[in-house]
């Protein structure tokens, strides 16, 4: 039997590996393992990003819904956290999303959700697969076929939003924001959403297209390069940018700077942190030390994870954490979505612009500094066998090492991870520390052990 998701749903390249057909299996598997979980009519939200591929899967993997004896209630095109929290909203037994975040045009995927909105856990998506390619389906009689109702979820996602900050706070300074929404979801809800909160807002890339024709859907410093010209020109307090399905968000400030992910989320968590009297920042094994510096100043606990958004979620829900994010913008509010939501996270950070009265760039200089070094091996074969050697390597010249994901050598004043994609056939490596040679320090020996690695 072979395997179907990844970390969190499955994806490739659309009508090749995502196809129609393989969208309706899916459906049919999910509503028959729904269905033999004791619900006579489940109901499931479904929902999709921008792609072009998108209304020909949603259509598919809807009509393996509705073979299979299950109610649908189809949202159109709105934001993963946005059909995260209807799927909650609804009390429906499940949910579906058609989106392939931030990949190019051309692929497409399904993303599995439970019915508090939480991508799929672990032990179901297993149930899933083993229905799947023994396509042991429970078709349902021709009069207990289920039925579709269509519901717009954008303005109640868009209040829910508004409900958990302060918006006369946010209305009172009028801050000026520049958005790129990348042609997906986002299009439909962070321009709203920012004028209802009272800001300025000057949106570019921002009317849905699946064809992605302003830049890669992937929010980097690399894609990114014109928007930020733009928010300097502009004269904007700071610019934000989305990918695809809109569950990140980066920002950029009043001087045109790249802001790393870690440090929107030290600013987010920093906030909540406080306003809740300390509590559990959940985050992830390639995360900024800068995230202990917080919790500490916060009285808070620090739980880290495996890299990926489901398992951050998945330690929210189980060990009640207080706030959850990662060090690629992506920042998770357990009492709003178990999930990544980019607009949440937009709307906090321009409350807590809001209420500072200090520039945008001030906020992020204010936090304590650490430097980031990032970079990438192509590795064939076993990815995981050699990362694993890596840290057996490092163990033996004495070395503190975490093998939560990967191979984490740490230092006092640093780290340096070494990491196997679960996607690609590449190796990651990321070094940390408070100054820049002792980061270029670590990354070279990180390199130097997976060097080694290979060659043994």
């Amino acid at each position: 039997m072979g395997k179907l998701f990844g970390t969190f749903g499955v994806r490739g390249i659309a009508n090749e590996k995502i196809t129609p057909e393989f969208a309706m299996k899916i459906g049919m598997a999910f509503g028959t393992m729904l269905k033999r979980e004791g619900r006579k009519k489940p109901v499931v939200v479904v929902g999709r990003d921008t792609r072009v591929s998108g209304e020909m899967l949603k259509n598919a993997l809807i009509s393996g819904l509705l073979s299979v004896g299950c109610d649908v209630i189809d949202v159109g095109i709105a934001p993963t956290p946005a059909v995260q929290w209807a799927t909650k909203y609804f009390n429906a037994d499940g949910g579906a999303v058609i989106t392939a975040s931030h990949n190019p045009p051309e692929y497409n995927g399904i993303k599995l959700l439970e019915p508090n909105g939480m991508g799929l856990k672990k032990e179901r998506e297993a149930i899933v697969e083993e229905l799947f390619f023994k396509e042991d389906f429970d078709r349902a009689k021709w009069y207990e076929i289920g039925e579709v109702r269509r519901e717009d979820i954008i303005k109640p996602y868009i209040e829910a939003i508004k409900s958990k900050v302060d918006v006369e706070a946010i209305k009172k300074r009028r801050p000026f924001v520049v958005v790129d929404t990348s042609n997906g979801a986002g299009s439909l809800t962070l321009p709203y959403l920012l004028r209802e909160l009272g800001c300025k807002v000057v949106s570019v890339n921002a009317h849905p297209d699946g064809h992605f024709p302003a830049r890669n859907p992937e929010p980097n410093e690399e894609n990114l390069r014109g928007f930020m010209e733009i928010v300097k020109a502009l004269g904007a307090d700071f610019g934000v940018a989305q990918d695809g399905d809109a569950d990140r968000a980066v920002f950029i400030d009043e001087k045109g700077r790249f802001i790393q992910g870690d440090k929107t989320f030290a600013l987010v968590a920093d906030a909540v942190l406080r306003e809740n009297g300390g509590g559990l920042l959940v985050t992830t094994v390639a995360t900024s030390n800068l995230l202990d510096d917080i919790a500490k100043r916060n009285n808070a606990k620090v739980l880290r994870t495996k890299v990926g958004d489901l398992i951050v979620a998945r330690a929210l829900l189980e060990h009640n954490g207080t706030i959850g994010g990662e060090e690629n913008g992506g920042v998770i509010f357990p009492d709003h979505v178990l999930g990544r939501d980019g607009a949440m996270t937009v709307a906090k950070i321009v409350e807590i612009f809001a209420k500072s009265g200090k520039k945008f760039s001030e906020l992020i200089d204010e936090l304590p500094e650490y430097y980031q070094i990032k970079t990438k091996r192509h590795v064939e074969g076993d990815r995981y066998k050699i990362v694993n050697k890596v840290a057996e390597m490092a163990k033996e010249r004495g070395y503190t090492v975490d093998t939560t994901d990967g191979a984490k050598i740490i230092f006092e004043d640093g780290w340096v991870l070494v990491r196997a994609s679960g996607t690609e056939p590449i190796i990651r490596i990321f070094s940390e520390a408070k100054s820049e040679e002792k980061a270029e320090e670590y990354l070279n020996l990180g390199l130097e052990l997976l060097e080694k690695a290979l060659e043994a």
